[in-house]
């Protein structure tokens, strides 16, 4: 287990306000201790807790180096070589080939079977931890997020493809998780919704315990609690610099300097820069995810379900009267935003699965969003002290930060004020790769 080798704490600065960071911040308020979060953005859930899939997940939760990811990555490239790219599920520019280097390296050293499934249950233990913590909240704290617990529907239209998903998710359910595998008709009954698809498909996967929620509304109103309870927040503040003598940490803004008894840095792919002076490395690069919300209005026959096409590598989720939709991976540096074609190539999969619903969207009212993961080199987040005393990272979960936000804040806020923490954090240190 993680030790703290830190003095007694009583005051923490956060830098960041996604989902990340907020939820380290509440639980080191319940802790008692005082809590400054510091946010370069003009509000909470800015970067990639803004448009997420608003997808749970407490069963695969698997790393991206699966094996077979170096074809992936190759045909990433060719996207964008070819100019296919903003219409193609993953692309990676030649421009940004070079910082990918050391990551890549390690990220491929990791892109093996037994890695593979070892990493998947160990994100999974801390994604169902989560999901945990967030229910008690919203329950605490009468947060409502457009949440649901219907489960999601892992489609899929073909056979080998749906064998080898199952095969994934049965390892798994040996280690803490459940799934149903539906044919044809069991998906249909299920989510009548894809009837004018149905000949396409073949069966699904089914995860009744995967949860949903949108992450924007749920930082929102928990920036509001916290406010109640004495955290302060310092937006529109950018971070130039980071100290610590061992005793006390200085985070220095743009608008003058904090000191504090530690600093948690949960800034996303700006965690990297942030900490590099101090002599920490952090092997995570930027994951660019898009997604729309499109206003489902009267539609008659919308989706009960989180809805994963396979095929498409995209997904469908209602959240309230809205669906959003959220897919593809870019490896295109940090460049913000998201393009007409990205916009156009998101409708294009709303168009596989429910044509007619697709031909309501328009473009105004979609609220097309771009944004950037922080992916880890190994699949794993990195939810840890580091050797400077005082100092803690809160990055690296890619895809999974929403899943795994809570529980992630929960055990290093524990860390952090010297109590056991209820979920042992060993798994995540930054030390794995020293």
């Amino acid at each position: 287990m993680e030790v703290c080798r830190c003095n007694a704490v009583k005051s923490v600065i956060v830098v960041g306000a996604g989902v990340i960071g907020l939820l380290t911040a509440y639980f080191l308020r319940q802790h008692g201790l005082d809590v400054i979060v510091v946010d370069s953005e003009s509000g909470p859930a800015q970067g990639a807790s803004y448009g997420n899939g608003g997808y749970l997940q407490t069963a695969v939760t698997d790393p991206w180096n699966a094996p077979g990811v170096v074809q992936l990555f190759a045909k990433a490239w060719l996207n964008g070589l070819s100019g296919r790219g903003d219409n193609s599920a993953f692309l990676t520019r030649t421009s940004a080939l070079p910082g990918l280097l050391g990551w890549g390296l390690k990220f491929l050293k990791h892109a093996n079977l037994q890695t593979y499934l070892s990493h998947t249950v160990k994100n999974m233990h801390l994604a169902q931890y989560s999901v945990r913590l967030i229910k008690k909240i919203a329950g605490q704290e009468s947060i409502s997020f457009s949440q649901s617990d219907a489960g999601a529907l892992i489609i899929y239209k073909d056979e080998k493809g749906l064998s080898g998903y199952a095969d994934i998710a049965k390892h798994v359910a040996e280690k803490g998780s459940r799934f149903e595998l539906l044919d044809r008709d069991a998906l249909l009954q299920k989510e009548p919704s894809l009837r004018s698809i149905a000949e396409e498909l073949v069966g699904a996967v089914y995860f009744p315990d995967d949860y949903a929620g949108n992450c924007r509304e749920f930082c929102e109103q928990l920036v509001t609690v916290m406010e109640r309870q004495g955290v302060e927040f310092e937006f529109n503040r950018r971070v130039s610099g980071i100290s610590s003598n061992g005793n006390a940490v200085d985070v220095r803004t743009d608008s003058g300097r904090h000191v504090a008894d530690a600093v948690v840095v949960a800034a996303g792919n700006f965690s990297k820069q942030l900490i590099r002076p101090l002599g920490v490395k952090l092997p995570i690069a930027p994951a660019k995810g898009f997604s729309i919300s499109v206003p489902m209005g009267d539609w008659p026959d919308r989706p009960r379900h989180t809805i994963v096409d396979m095929s498409q590598h995209a997904g469908v989720n209602p959240l309230g009267d809205v669906l959003r939709v959220a897919g593809a991976a870019e490896f295109a540096g940090m460049k913000p935003g998201i393009g007409k074609a990205r916009i156009e190539y998101l409708v294009g999969l709303v168009k596989e699965l429910f044509a007619e619903f697709a031909d309501t969207i328009e473009g105004e009212t979609c609220d097309p969003w771009g944004g950037h993961r922080p992916l880890s080199a190994d699949g794993l987040p990195m939810v840890s002290a580091t050797h400077i005393d005082n100092v803690f990272v809160n990055t690296g979960h890619g895809g999974m930060g929403w899943s795994q936000s809570a529980g992630s804040g929960k055990a290093l806020a524990d860390l952090i004020a010297g109590i056991a923490p209820e979920f042992g954090l060993s798994d995540f240190s930054i030390e794995r790769f020293n």
